[in-house]
């Protein structure tokens, strides 16, 4: 049991696996890094002292059993829907679990199962969630502890792409993680935030008209959207009483506009399987979902939604009013848009990513109304070396560093929203120049 265990080595694990493999080559061990594909991995990182890859079928549940019970610690950056199979594995065999993902039900439902065991399962400790979760509550509990009283909590992050990488892409966006989950941005259930003491829903299908936009100091003028659900943030942070809650995501201007256009086309579904014929090209896609589809697609397209040139424009430069071949004929609009934005949306070798995050909160001290914003941006070195890759593979490691040397003393089900977790964390990350 002189193994760390890491499922999942994509393209978010390249700077955890840096991290702990120093860490294990100091404390004699040995970071098993297990995927269906290493290749990413193993071909990016230059040393493998103090690691050892191995390709792994995540539903062989025997060999992935075996080698939860034979390790000191568990990690998983797998989709997030299958931390529960690992976590449920991690319980059985006595193991500590460190995740970057949400909280889900299921997780959550371990809680008291875990304390019992004495266990720590940490989930939401990568940059959104994670280093939002750490850096506003550090901000918060040191307003609180000098008088402050809470009643208004803004925070906005956004995944985004450097302006010297824009290059020729009027969206002024590539992909620096899940494409899939940027596909399906907000789809589902209304985004709901609390507004002044009134409750707010928005609907998936007016999602990105409704947007706000700010100009952060230093850093440019950037476009947010409400995410999914702000007010179940409210029982974390221990923000119960406030009048104002809301998280959001950046993007850079322009982009929710066109993105409005192909949401309301219908071209985000991802929940009709479309069995296309060989050939189909983008246009003939595109016409199947406006009411006439035989005339000059780019004018019915403006009267269908009243978008601007601008935005035929961004879809122009996708290729949907082309004759290009879909590069799937199967699968749902949704997955067939991805596969469209892949190669679009590509970050090049010597592209930088970008990250942006603010948290603007209000507070009453002495009677007086405060308010205090922060932000935070952090350019990545390259495609391999992101940005994002930094901010959330770093936090996750540098936390499960803590967990490894018994330093948290909480356990059951967890996210790092105190102290024992962010001052650590947060004052590690500043040395590798992720700071507010």
């Amino acid at each position: 049991m002189n193994n760390l265990l890491l499922f999942g080595a994509g393209r978010s694990s390249l700077y955890l696996i840096e991290y702990l493999q120093q860490w294990c080559i100091a404390n004699n061990c040995t970071l098993l890094v297990c995927d269906k594909d290493i290749s990413y991995a193993k071909n990016k990182l230059q040393n493998h002292e103090g690691l050892t890859f191995t390709e792994l079928d995540i539903f062989d549940h025997s060999k992935v059993e075996a080698l939860v019970k034979d390790s000191r610690m568990v990690i998983s950056l797998l989709p997030a829907a299958l931390h529960i199979h690992i976590a449920k594995l991690c319980l059985e065999h006595h193991k500590n679990l460190g995740t970057a993902s949400y909280i889900s039900d299921e997780m959550k439902a371990l809680h008291q199962a875990a304390k019992d065991k004495g266990l720590i399962f940490l989930n939401e400790c990568g940059l959104d969630p994670g280093i939002d979760h750490m850096s506003a509550m550090q901000m918060m509990d040191a307003i609180k502890a000098d008088g402050g009283v809470m009643n208004s909590f803004e925070s906005y992050c956004g995944g985004l792409v450097a302006n010297e990488s824009d290059g020729d892409n009027p969206w002024k966006y590539k992909f620096s993680w899940n494409p899939r989950n940027v596909v399906l941005a907000g789809a589902g259930a209304p985004a709901q935030f609390l507004h002044n003491n009134e409750l707010k829903m928005v609907p998936y299908h007016q999602l990105f008209k409704h947007i706000e936009t700010f100009e952060i100091e230093g850093a440019g003028t950037y476009e947010a959207y409400a995410n999914r659900d702000s007010l179940k943030y409210m029982g974390l942070y221990n923000l119960e009483h406030v009048a104002s809650m809301k998280r959001g995501t950046f993007r850079k201007k322009g982009y929710a506009a066109a993105w409005q256009v192909i949401v309301e086309l219908g071209l985000t579904d991802d929940t009709t399987p479309l069995h296309l014929k060989a050939g189909t090209t983008l246009s003939q896609w595109l016409a199947a979902y406006l009411p006439d589809g035989h005339a000059d697609l780019k004018v019915e397209v403006k009267a269908l939604t009243h978008c601007t040139d601008a935005d035929i424009e961004k879809l122009d430069w996708l290729g949907l009013f082309s004759r290009e071949v879909l590069p799937i004929t199967n699968g749902t609009s949704a997955q067939l848009l991805e596969e469209i934005l892949k190669p679009k949306w590509h970050l090049m070798p010597t592209d930088k990513d970008l990250i942006v995050m603010l948290h603007k909160i209000g507070y009453t001290q002495n009677g007086t109304q405060q308010w205090r914003s922060v932000h935070m941006t952090l350019e990545g070195i390259s495609e391999t070396h992101t940005a994002m890759a930094k901010t959330v593979g770093l936090p996750l490691a540098i936390a499960s560093k803590l967990i490894l040397e018994n330093k948290i003393e909480a356990r059951g089900v967890l996210a790092p929203v105190t102290a024992e977790f962010y001052n650590p964390v947060l004052a590690e990350l500043e040395a590798f120049g992720i700071q507010f």
